[in-house]
């Protein structure tokens, strides 16, 4: 049993110790009430938890059911108290006590919260019970098996019962704009209560430097909100603010405190970041400044250790995984956790966030298109304040061509920005290679409803052509929709479809990479995928919990294989090409900054000469100058290895862009096993 203290104005409190947990592999729970009793055969187990990473359970596919006695103190009753669910894969009913409180209904990824005010036995001990249910459906988003990534059951994200005064804030929403030509900042403050509060509170608003090398109070003020549509609103101008970046990823920390009266009755918080993604005649910016992209997506769930119930240390671990290969730039098949999100915001990934639609064989009919719009609306109103969210995504490999997956597509589009009109959004086509507009009766795909055009671009594997046309059909997607920017959502290999190891991963890797940065019109293109994955679909090598697609520069665990240095390199911002000595006891390094992808200015970069790659940063570091894309220096270091050694260049974040060797007939040059 769960036993709570006194709070402040609002406590977040964690409830994932000690759960009880008892698979229904019969389908017996329901008709037999289990939601009444004490579970029959359960065991303790900790929150997140799946029940496809246990050998016994490892192909259950259907009812699993937890319950946790908790004390709810007798001062709660007139607070708000919410119960937080992270994720819960894919359908809930949640019981306090016996009675059903909520259902969650094919939405396996989206955090979602329950209201227990009076639902819940004050100053006694309460019975929180969770059915759940993995099975595959048609009463769901992604639709039946069309997915490809583990379908782990449980509560896979972490649970928190959340206790405020009244009126409780329920969402706090900040809109930050940044004026490119003085960094200047205008921000908007939205708040939405979940009743409706009394027209005479006040909010106190403070925003603070969060992940700065100062912790500067850059506002502080108590103001009447005007009310919208439901929200208190708040604008500010801000003078001068640090804009984000993906190498300068400057957060603020907003703290709204709900006064009712002189009372501070609830307290909510964000962090933002002020940044401008726009496109002009097909080229993307960022802040002003002229980038493409580069990055690399990682599929949750990939580890068997935890499956989709990864600690939030197991999550960090992968996104340091992306930023080790220079990931700027990544999309996510379906929603992920906040540390996620989180992590992006600290070490700059801009990301695509993505309902999962996903599929040829996903039907456009009314309890999809339900189910994807209520997922939209909750994956927006949970992720709305994360500065590295540019864009949101409507689906992946739909039947793009289709009429009514067209229009389900299009609604999609149309919602999320009256949802959310600062950000982009798009749909991920693998269909948009099959039509041009130089053929007759062209019929534009569901790839162009968007901002800009994602495409999933497999040849040579999935797609069965010789790899020596893939630029032409590049010409021909940018000639068919010459206004959109073109991004390449999808390349890499698979095995075991394809055969042939990392070998041919890395010379697809390589041919691909050189199509894309010979067109001037690609404006970025994402790696799959960061490590191999675990998935449910046929043709792998297992069939339990190891079952996997080999698709990944690491292995399931995160071990490196050799294509992972070569996609880091190939996703530099700079080319080091030489290293020569001098007479004077210098050194020269010839750098170039990348035309290719990505392509950005390099500020605030550091240069590092050692004898192995792992001392580098036990050496002297050399500040980089700002060095443009295209740009050549030459630049002086001291000659420690006789003109020889290997180069490091490390971000302004810490991770290393570039590490080449410049050793004569030395084992640093030849292959490593791994």
């Amino acid at each position: 049993m769960l036993s709570f203290t006194a709070f402040a104005q609002r406590d977040t409190i964690a409830v994932n110790k000690d759960w009880t947990f008892a698979p229904d592999k019969k389908a017996e729970g329901l008709n037999g009430k289990w939601f009444e009793k004490a579970l029959p055969g359960a065991r303790t187990v900790q929150i997140p938890h799946t029940w496809n990473v246990e050998k016994e359970n490892d192909r259950h596919y259907g009812w699993g059911w937890y319950q946790k006695k908790v004390n709810i103190p007798a001062n709660w009753k007139n607070k708000n108290v919410v119960l937080q669910f992270g994720a819960i894969n894919h359908t809930s009913y949640i019981y306090v006590n016996g009675q059903k409180v909520a259902e969650n209904i094919g939405d396996g990824f989206n955090k979602f919260y329950v209201n227990l005010n009076g639902k819940v036995n004050y100053g006694q001990e309460n019975t929180i019970t969770v059915a759940v249910n993995n099975a595959y459906s048609g009463n769901k988003v992604p639709f039946g098996s069309s997915f490809d990534w583990p379908n782990d059951g449980g509560i896979i994200r972490p649970v928190a019962l959340i206790v405020s005064g009244k009126p409780a804030a329920s969402y706090l929403h900040a809109e930050p704009k940044l004026n490119v030509a003085t960094n200047a900042g205008d921000l908007k403050v939205k708040v939405g209560f979940a009743e409706t509060p009394a027209r005479n509170i006040r909010l106190a608003v403070t925003i603070t430097e969060e992940n700065q090398p100062t912790k500067k109070v850059v506002l502080k003020q108590t103001a009447k909100p005007t009310f919208q549509n439901g929200e208190a609103i708040l604008t500010y101008s801000l003078p001068k603010v640090n804009p984000w970046h993906f190498d300068f990823p400057n957060l603020y920390r907003i703290d709204v405190t709900v006064l009712d009266g002189r009372k501070a009755v609830d307290k909510i918080s964000a962090d933002i970041g002020f940044r401008e993604v726009k496109f002009e005649k097909g080229k993307t910016y960022l802040n002003g400044e002229r980038v493409k992209l580069m990055g690399v997506e990682w599929t949750a769930g990939s580890n068997p250790d935890y499956g989709l119930a990864e600690p939030e240390s197991e999550i960090i671990r992968h996104g340091k995984l992306m930023k080790d290969v220079n990931a700027i730039f990544s999309r996510q098949h379906f929603q992920q956790s906040d540390t996620f999100y989180d992590f992006c915001n600290r070490n700059g990934i801009i990301l695509q966030e993505e309902v999962p639609l996903w599929g040829p064989e996903t039907p456009a009919n009314d309890t999809i298109r339900t189910i994807a719009h209520a997922q939209l609306e909750r994956m927006i109103r949970n992720h709305y304040n994360h500065p590295s969210i540019f864009a949101w995504g409507v689906g992946n490999e739909l039947n793009g061509r289709q009429d009514n997956t067209k229009k389900m597509i299009e609604g999609l589009i149309a919602k999320a920005r009256e949802l959310d009109s600062s950000r982009l959004v798009a749909y991920v086509s693998n269909t948009i290679k099959d039509g041009f507009s130089n053929k007759p009766n062209f019929v534009p795909d569901a790839g162009s409803l968007g901002d800009y055009i994602m495409m999933n671009e497999y040849g040579g594997s999935w797609w069965p052509i010789p790899v020596g046309t893939i630029h032409h059909y590049l010409d021909s997607v940018h000639m068919s929709y010459p206004d959109k920017p073109l991004f390449i959502s999808e390349f890499g290999l698979v095995e075991p479809n394809f055969r042939g190891g990392d070998e041919r991963r890395i010379e697809d890797l390589i041919y691909h990479m050189a199509v894309y940065e010979s067109k001037p019109y690609v404006e970025g293109a994402i790696y799959f995928d960061l490590t191999d994955y675990r998935t449910h679909y046929p043709g792998t090598f297992e069939n339990n919990k190891f079952r996997r697609r080999v698709h990944g520069i690491y292995d399931m665990y995160g071990k490196p294989k050799p294509s992972m240095k070569v996609l880091r390199e190939m996703s530099s911002p700079v080319e080091v090409q030489q290293l020569q000595g001098k007479r004077n006891g210098k050194a020269s390094v010839l750098i170039f900054g990348s035309i290719g992808l990505p392509q950005h200015t390099v500020k605030g970069y550091k240069l590092y000469l050692s004898d192995k790659p792992d001392n580098y940063a036990s050496g002297k570091a050399y500040e980089l100058p700002e060095i443009k894309p295209g740009q050549q220096i030459s630049f002086e270091i001291e000659d420690q290895f006789k003109g020889q050694g290997i180069i490091t260049i490390v971000r302004p974040t810490g991770y290393v862009v570039s590490q080449k060797s410049f050793y004569t007939n030395s084992p640093e040059l030849q292959p490593k096993e791994y």
